[in-house]
Formats: structure tokens, C-alpha cells, sequence
């Protein structure tokens, strides 16, 4: 065992490590399979604490990798006419697994303990990644050099890897053996409380008097005045800053432009699962519609304000686990704003690549801003901050000295280059796309709400 152990952790550091250094047996094999097992149980209990239970359900992803090593090796045995393969490939995998398995979870836990932080703009998945990385390129280069080139052969033995084991661990979840404790004791575990905030009984039966409340509780418009009301939406609970901004901003719209009673905001997070309707595309079309029957169409404005993580192929991020909610992509955005029978929008998306909903919102009687270029990132997402970049300079910064929309993007932009060139990050170019109609109706919002600060 020491010695696979030995050779794993050479190989795990892209130094050599001979075949013939590995013991190769069925039991070496078992006994590796129960040390991956021991490392999953332990590391587990690491991160998320004493309190909790053993999670059989975690079993058969847990042991899925040994039979796809497995397979692998049989399948190079098979192409190379060497039987010896047959558990070299495992053993020798599950070797270098039980490295990179240690590094991961001291990682994790020192990321858990916030010894360290990785950059805001490259959470929440690039931990993950680069774990997941290391061990694909030691595995690769692995196979490399454990199998030898044979004429006929050739890259065979790479590709049958790739397709049994690497494309398989991919996708499969990666799930814990040991999960956190649900208690009904208010000093129980904090991170089990967060864990499962979204599906205990009785967040899970609040949501719908929730929603029916806040959705009631909107106040009809007032005749005669063009009022300006608010939908808050923020659909990624598994990072603070997006729950923090939809209240921060629902509060200083409510401060500065009226909307006091005229806003619901819809948010994902654990703290507010029994207090706030969740976010999700469904309760979106809900709320929306709610607000277009209480407007007037003809006068009023609704200003939607969304906050998440957006990709490059133009959906947002919808996730509350373990519940499965479906991202949204502009044409599903401007449908519930269609179907809501709302004709005069602002629709400020705070997310990554958010330019790409600027074509399919846009119109007339539209004003569209975009956190970033279509093909570019935004940043600020970290738990430690209160607003994303660019709604911290357009909401929180140049919002509060202006009532012109436009004239605040254009404060925005400015801020925000500054600040992505003082921090040395790649520029988001944030973008924005207003109707002509549009510019003459936000005018005349402008003109009411500035002579009232006047008074």
C-alpha cells in the first residue's frame, strides 16, 4: 500500500513513477476503494462538521470511478494483449486519487475557514474546476507514460480512458458520504440549516401565502401620475451579495423614486426561505403579471432588476439547492414581461455576458442596461461585498445623485472602468439601449421626482 501510495503521489505531481514501482493485486485494488471511501467519509465530516449522517445514497457515485478504472483497464488489456493492465490502470489511478483527494479537502477547508480567498469573479465554480483539472491532466499524463506506444495501437489506450472514465466522472455529482444534520434546534448546525433551507417543511409551505402576500400588498397606481414600481429578483442562493443587493436596492428605490408600496422583490437564500417568495421563472411571470394588472399601462413604468451569475451562451443562473430550477435566457425574459401586459421597462441585468439580452428586450418603449459586453464578464459576486461592481456604481453610487436613468449609466460606465483598471481585471464594458419614446417618458419621471425633492 505505502508503495502505490508513494508512486500515486509521484504522479499526482507530473514526476515519473515506473509500472513496475506499483504492486498490482485485486486486493490492493479493494483496500485503495476503501481508502477513497475513508478519505470521502473523513473529509466530509471535515467540512461540514460531527453532526450529520452517513449518506448511502453517496455509495454507488462514490464507487462508480473503480468500476470505470475497470473497465478502462480492460479495455487497454484487450487492445495492448497484455492482461497485466487490467489492474495496473485502476490501482495506479486510484493511487493518485487518494492525493489529489487530500489536497482537495484541505483546500476546501481552508477555503471554508477563509484562510485564503479566491478572486470574487472566479467563484463559485473555479475551485472545483481546478481540482477536477489537476486530476484529469496527472490522469492523462499517467496513461501516458504507464502504457506503452504500440504500433497499430497508438493513442487507443488515451481515448479508451477519456470515454470510460473521464467523460463519465465529468458529469456524475460529486456527492459526500457525510451530510449535515437537518435540526429543528435553533443552535444547531448553521451550515445544515443553509444546506436545506429551501426544502424544509416550512419554508416549502410558506412559499405559496409568500408569494400571495407580497403580490396582494402592491398598490394600485395612482391616476394622472407616472409612477415607477420595482421587481427585485435574485435566483442564486449559494452567494450572499446577490440577496444583499436586491434588498439594498429595493430599499433605496423606495428612498429615492417612490416606489414605497409598489415593489416585491422575489430572492433565493437561505436566511429568507419562511420570510421571501423564492426566485424562479414561474414566480417571476407571477409577479410580474400581478404588476402589470395593478399599473396603468399607458403611464406606469417597471423597473426589474436582476442579479445573478449569467453565461456565455446568455442564461441566468436560477439555483436554490437541492430544489432544480430552470435558468433563463432573454427570450423567456421578455416573454413574462410580454404576457404581463407591461409596455414601459427598465430592465437592468446584473450578470455576466448580460449584454446578451440587450437585443431581445429592447424596443420602443425599453430601456435595457447590461452589467457587461455580451461577451465579457462582470465581477463582484463574492460574499463579502453588499453589491456587484457594477450595481454598487450604478444603484448604490450614481442613482443617489441623479434621477435620470441614462445619466446614471453613464456615471456607471465611467466608475466601473476606473475601478476595473485600478484592480487590473479584464473590462465588462457595461451597455445600455434606450427607446426613443422611452427617453421623452423617463424625462418626465425625472421632472416629478426631482421637483419633489425640491419640496
Amino acid at each position: 500500500m505505502g508503495a502505490n501510495l508513494l508512486s500515486g503521489l509521484r504522479l499526482a505531481l507530473f514526476l515519473d513513477a515506473p509500472a513496475g514501482r506499483f504492486l498490482v493485486s485485486a486486493g490492493q485494488l479493494c483496500a485503495l476503494a476503501m481508502l477513497g471511501l475513508l478519505l470521502n467519509f473523513f473529509g466530509s465530516m471535515l467540512l461540514v462538521g460531527s453532526e450529520g449522517f452517513f449518506n448511502f445514497q453517496a455509495l454507488p457515485s462514490a464507487l462508480f470511478g473503480v468500476l470505470a478504472l475497470l473497465f478502462a483497464g480492460l479495455l487497454m488489456a484487450r487492445c495492448l494483449k497484455d492482461n497485466r493492465y487490467t489492474l495496473l490502470i485502476p490501482v495506479a489511478m486510484a493511487s493518485i486519487g487518494i492525493t489529489i483527494g487530500v489536497a482537495a479537502y484541505l483546500f476546501y477547508f481552508a477555503l471554508a475557514q477563509k484562510w485564503f480567498q479566491m478572486p470574487a469573479d472566479l467563484e463559485p465554480y473555479f475551485s472545483y474546476y481546478v481540482v477536477f483539472g489537476w486530476w484529469t491532466l496527472a490522469s492523462l499524463l499517467t496513461v501516458a507514460r504507464l502504457v506503452p506506444w504500440v504500433p497499430g495501437v497508438g493513442l487507443l489506450p488515451v481515448f479508451i480512458f477519456v470515454l470510460t472514465v473521464l467523460v463519465p466522472e465529468s458529469f456524475l455529482p460529486s456527492e459526500r458520504l457525510w451530510e449535515p444534520a437537518v435540526s429543528e434546534d435553533p443552535a444547531g448546525s448553521e451550515a445544515a440549516a443553509r444546506w436545506y433551507a429551501a426544502v424544509t417543511e416550512k419554508s416549502l409551505y410558506a412559499q405559496p401565502d409568500l408569494l400571495a402576500s407580497a403580490l396582494t400588498n402592491i398598490a394600485a397606481e395612482r391616476p394622472g401620475i407616472d409612477d415607477l414600481y420595482f421587481v427585485g429578483f435574485a435566483p442564486y442562493a449559494s452567494q450572499d451579495v446577490f440577496m444583499k443587493e436586491a434588498r439594498a436596492v429595493e430599499q433605496m428605490l423606495q428612498e429615492r423614486f417612490d416606489t414605497a408600496g409598489r415593489s416585491v422583490s422575489l430572492i433565493n437564500h437561505a436566511s429568507l426561505a419562511e420570510q421571501t417568495p423564492l426566485a424562479s421563472l414561474t414566480s417571476l411571470r407571477k409577479a410580474l403579471r400581478a404588476v402589470g394588472g395593478r399599473i396603468n399601462s399607458e403611464e406606469d413604468i417597471v423597473l426589474l432588476h436582476v442579479t445573478t451569475h449569467g453565461s456565455e451562451d446568455h442564461q441566468l443562473s436560477v439555483e436554490f439547492w437541492p430544489l432544480k430550477l430552470d435558468p433563463i435566457g432573454p427570450a423567456e425574459l421578455r416573454a413574462a414581461l410580454d404576457d404581463a401586459g407591461i409596455k414601459w421597462r427598465i430592465v437592468v441585468v446584473s450578470a455576466c455576458y448580460a449584454g446578451g439580452f440587450i437585443d431581445a428586450l429592447k424596443n420602443d418603449n425599453t430601456l435595457v442596461v447590461a452589467a457587461a459586453e455580451s461577451t465579457k464578464q462582470s465581477f463582484g459576486c463574492g460574499n463579502e461585498f453588499n453589491f456587484t461592481y457594477f450595481s454598487k456604481a450604478y444603484f448604490d453610487e450614481a442613482l443617489r445623485n441623479t434621477h435620470s436613468f441614462s445619466e446614471a449609466f453613464d456615471m456607471a460606465k465611467s466608475a466601473i472602468r476606473l475601478r476595473e483598471t485600478k484592480e487590473g481585471i479584464a473590462e465588462s464594458n457595461p451597455q445600455s439601449q434606450v427607446g426613443e419614446a422611452m427617453v421623452a417618458k423617463l424625462a418626465r419621471l425625472r421632472e416629478r421626482l426631482d421637483a419633489a425633492e425640491v419640496k
